[in-house]
């Protein structure tokens, strides 16, 4: 005679396959692109809607979803063409700073020259005196150091004023366009990230939903509605 079992009953593993749930997709276009698929395939089915969703309110918001990847993606595919002429510009300015050194260098016997260093915007950072390295102080430092290499005299040089002030301008303009295009691409990839969770939730209940009407064929209808895992 068997003994009898103290503990929980073992799995039915026929019905823990029943109760499994297709894992949603991970990554966010995968994840808009059901979102979508399922929203529209919702529209013309006979299943209803769910009590605090309705299928038109949830295409509505899986279209908005998916039109945010897209607004997100071009805040930052806008904001490369700045960062990259900021780059260029900086690596000139780190080169022709050397030169503005040395005329200092030339005109002033010892360490002396460094004493004018702030009036040129140069200033200490770790071993090396530079221009600030964060670019909105850069921006106004090579304000200063337009005035200065006027001021001292340096303008007929190849590395005076002339050569300085576009420089700082386009600089300046730069800094200016890409802080603003920064905060708008946050607030794109802000909304999207927003919106993920609420897309998860509805896409979870739909699942759930598709299970309670079609209990012995969910998962061709779970393939109707576009939740295919292995394509994801």
């Amino acid at each position: 005679m068997a003994p009898e079992s103290t503990g929980p009953p073992a799995p039915d593993k026929a019905g823990d396959a029943d109760a499994y749930t297709p894992n949603l997709p991970f990554g966010q276009l995968e994840l808009a692109t059901l979102g979508l698929n399922a929203a529209k395939f919702w529209q013309t089915s006979a299943l209803g809607d769910l009590l605090w969703k309705t299928k038109a309110a949830f295409l509505t918001q899986a279209q908005a979803y998916f039109d945010s990847l897209d607004t997100a993606a071009a805040a930052g595919d806008d904001r490369s063409p700045q960062a990259q002429r900021l780059r260029t510009l900086d690596a000139q300015v780190d080169k022709a700073l050397n030169f503005v050194k040395g005329y200092l260098a030339e005109d002033h016997e010892g360490d002396a020259d460094e004493a004018y260093y702030d009036e040129f915007g140069i200033r200490a950072e770790g071993k090396n005196q530079r221009l600030p390295g964060a670019r909105p102080a850069r921006a106004k430092a090579l304000a200063r150091l337009v005035a200065a290499v006027h001021a001292h005299g340096y303008d007929a040089r190849k590395y005076g004023q002339a050569f300085w002030t576009p420089i700082a301008r386009e600089y300046a303009e730069l800094v200016g366009k890409r802080t603003k295009t920064e905060s708008t691409a946050a607030g794109a990839v802000g909304q999207k990230n927003v919106q993920e969770k609420p897309l998860r939730k509805v896409l979870k209940a739909l699942i759930n939903l598709i299970k309670a009407h079609h209990p012995d064929t969910y998962k061709n209808v779970l393939r109707e509605f576009g939740f295919q895992k292995e394509g994801y």
